[in-house]
């Protein structure tokens, strides 16, 4: 067997295992966890308090229950501190987020969070925000 032929089977074979050791659980909109932005009160946004609920469903549409949620709101403009904000399982696959929009403008909430038997998943939605 010549000396090219050889790294390149090693070479396959080193993909191949990175490929088989990734870490599988990540999911987004079409993967095991389906995330949908169902309500932001007041509508329309606007800057100040507001409220936002979450449904999670699995890939069967079944509810989710029980997963820590966490949301990340972030101007589509550089400079701008991060909004924070966790939420609260209502049950019944809905998750309540008491937020605050700090300004008007366009903002890109990422929602990420972990499943009760651990994958982890994440998924954005984008919102312009009035001012009040």
């Amino acid at each position: 067997m010549c000396l090219q032929s050889r790294r390149a089977r090693i070479a396959l074979l080193s993909l191949l295992l990175l490929v088989a050791c990734t870490r599988r659980g990540a999911a987004g909109p079409t993967g095991a966890v389906q995330v949908d932005l169902v309500e932001v009160q007041p509508q329309p946004a606007q800057v100040g308090q507001a409220t936002l609920v979450l449904r999670l469903t699995d890939a069967a549409g079944a509810p989710v229950e029980g997963a820590q949620v966490e949301v990340k709101g972030d101007m589509t403009h550089p400079g701008m501190v991060p909004a924070l904000a966790e939420a609260r399982d209502l049950g019944g696959g809905l998750y309540e987020v008491p937020f605050e929009w700090t300004m008007a403008g366009d903002w890109v909430l990422t929602v990420s969070g972990t499943l009760p038997d651990g994958p982890v998943f994440e998924t954005q939605f984008q919102i312009s925000v009035g001012a009040p």
